[in-house]
């Protein structure tokens, strides 16, 4: 009876994940082809200058659009969809993760035995906007290190000095501007650490660059998924090829390999990939 319900639960979750994916999809390639018509449509309004202001001050103008309603259509819609668009991925994201996470746990508690994560679907949402908010800050810090240490070689580039910390002003741009203020170097004294990580060194670096993409080959996923779609594509895979379900020769092998895929798959090499495309 459990493995029944695991089955049964492990194929509704695949059935959410599929479906949702196709919109998905859908909705990426919407957004896709009405950002390039509105691209092309600014680029056609930046060509043409004033001459434009004529046309659309002129009444005929404003008739042919009102006369063209496919154009008018297009033209809306390349405003609109691109903006809607993102939203909605956004939030169907949220509800993959939500739907896709319980279903799967509650299919490794009937086959595996193990314990689910949460018991409510929607606590799943919350670890999802919890995950979400930490790697917003994770990206934001990352942002500011970024910065500091650009704004440190321009320093020393300029010829070294004492200098204020990024902090004291808390926006880059001003911070340089004020540091070159009076045609000299802004006086103060840093109090900084920079440390050379080497996360923002060897981004091109062919061979990570090959075994980043062979990893996301290996779990089946696009060069540019984030850590959701990395962790359900994992998810599936383990569960497809895990030795206690699968008993074929070579599932123990490749079960380790998709293991050593997602390990290698962290938020930092993530980042990392993103930052030398």
């Amino acid at each position: 009876m459990n493995k029944i319900l695991g089955y049964f639960n492990k194929a509704i979750g695949t059935l959410i994940d599929y479906i949702l994916q196709g919109f998905i999809y859908i909705v990426n390639f919407l957004v896709s082809i009405f950002s390039s018509f509105r691209q092309i449509i600014g680029l056609m309004l930046s060509m043409s200058g004033c001459l434009v202001l004529l046309f659309i001050f002129n009444p005929i103008f404003f008739g042919f659009l009102l006369s063209n309603p496919f154009i008018l259509t297009i033209i809306i819609l390349s405003v609109v969809v691109p903006f809607i668009g993102k939203i909605a991925v956004s939030y169907l994201k949220y509800i993959k993760y939500m739907a896709t996470e319980y279903f799967y746990d509650k299919a490794d508690f009937y086959l595996l035995g193990r314990r689910a994560s949460f018991e409510k679907m929607e606590d799943y949402g919350k670890k999802y906007r919890d995950d979400m908010e930490r790697e917003r800050i994770k990206r934001e810090e990352a942002r500011r290190k970024r910065e500091e240490e650009e704004f440190k070689k321009r320093f020393e580039n300029m010829g070294g000095g004492t200098y204020w910390t990024f902090g004291d002003y808390g926006d880059f741009e001003e911070f340089f501007r004020q540091a070159q203020q009076g045609g000299g170097y802004y006086q103060g004294s840093y109090n900084g650490q920079y440390q050379n990580q080497g996360n923002y060194q060897g981004y091109t670096s062919s061979s990570f660059k090959s075994q980043y993409e062979q990893a996301c080959n290996t779990l089946g996923v696009g060069y540019n998924a984030d850590k959701y779609e990395i962790k359900l594509a994992y998810k599936k895979m383990a569960k497809m090829y895990h030795p206690d379900i699968n008993k074929e020769p070579g599932a123990t092998e490749m079960f380790q390999k998709i293991n050593s895929a997602y390990e290698f798959l962290n938020d930092a090499n993530i980042q990392k990939y993103k930052t030398m495309n």
